[in-house]
């Protein structure tokens, strides 16, 4: 049986401290600063909060998305923005390695990394040796990311050696056939750090439980706590179960055993699969899919088109003056 915890931060924004408010006259933009009282206090806190985790037997911790807090500057000017990335991801991946080694636990975290001359929001997975076994880059990129982060062109799949696992960063879940196709790639869990809960507050669950359902995996959030609605990280079963929650608790990490071995399956006296001859619900959905019939979720979509920088700068100005807000 391969039995494993799923474990999920649920951690509180730290208050933003206004002299690093890129958009004010007095704005202090010194990087080193910026690492040692914004981007610092924000990973000891989850790095806090992972070490609480009952490490009995295999441990997937996932942490919240944009652990370093870069999102603050997402209108900052594009060097800058570059070089925060460029050294809050080391700073990241340096303690999330010593963590993953010291505690034994694989860690799942989200940042915004630099990457062949552009930036990503993605997940890395640190295995309990502290290298980065897998990592994912968010492909569905919301129009308040899109002036600094790309696309990642790839739903890639994650091999660890007790399973298979898919990731989507926040916005990624709002679409359902990214789920769809990290599930007929042979996903068993996927990965959701997310600062958001959904479109609106009460459907964010029902967002999330509908696709572990329909695609019989396990969905494993970590949301922020405070952003766009108080909780809930959880762990919720191939059926659309939420098998533990964290609540609307501040600084909390929710836990729970699994074992990947138990199949979503019908039981016997279920009459569509003393008919089908099949009870594997999964199998039954990869088999009876009509994929003739969704030529039209392949038709090119129409993408939002990045402001420029006259545009930008006139955005920028809104929000300063209060006149927009980001």
């Amino acid at each position: 049986m391969r039995k494993i915890t799923l474990a999920a931060t649920q951690a509180n924004e730290l208050g933003f401290d206004r002299r690093f408010d890129c958009l004010s006259d007095s704005f202090i933009s010194d990087i080193d600063l910026i690492i040692q009282e914004h981007v610092t206090p924000r990973l000891d806190m989850h790095i806090s909060l992972l070490r609480q985790i009952n490490q009995t037997g295999t441990v997937l911790a996932l942490t919240t998305e944009d652990i370093c807090g870069v999102s603050w500057f997402l209108l900052a000017d594009v060097p800058f923005f570059n070089e925060l990335v460029v050294r809050s991801a080391q700073v990241a991946e340096e303690r999330f390695s010593q963590l993953a080694k010291s505690t034994g636990m694989h860690i799942a975290t989200c940042y915004f990394k630099w990457i062949d001359g552009r930036n990503y929001n993605v997940v890395s997975i640190f295995g309990p040796n502290g290298q980065i076994l897998g990592e994912y880059r968010k492909t569905h990129v919301p129009p308040n990311e899109m002036w600094h982060i790309a696309d990642g062109e790839e739903l890639n799949i994650i091999e660890l050696d007790f399973g298979r696992i898919g990731v989507l960063i926040c916005y990624d879940m709002m679409f359902p056939e990214a789920a769809s196709v990290l599930a007929m790639k042979g996903a068993e869990i996927i990965l959701h750090p997310t600062a958001g809960y959904g479109w609106y507050d009460a459907i964010g669950e029902a967002t999330l439980k509908t696709r572990a359902n329909d695609n019989s995996t396990y969905i494993l959030t970590a949301k922020n706590y405070v952003y766009n609605g108080a909780g809930k990280s959880s762990i919720i079963d191939p059926w659309g179960h939420v098998l533990a929650d964290a609540g609307f608790y501040s600084n909390v990490i929710v836990s729970k055993e699994i074992d990947l071995d138990i199949p979503k399956a019908q039981p016997d006296w279920f009459y569509q699969s003393q008919m089908s001859g099949m009870s594997n619900i999964r199998q039954r959905y990869i088999e009876e899919r009509r994929p003739e019939l969704y030529t039209n979720l392949t038709e090119p979509a129409r993408r939002l088109r990045v402001p420029n920088e006259t545009e930008q700068a006139v955005l920028k100005e809104r929000v300063r003056t209060g006149e927009a807000r980001w």
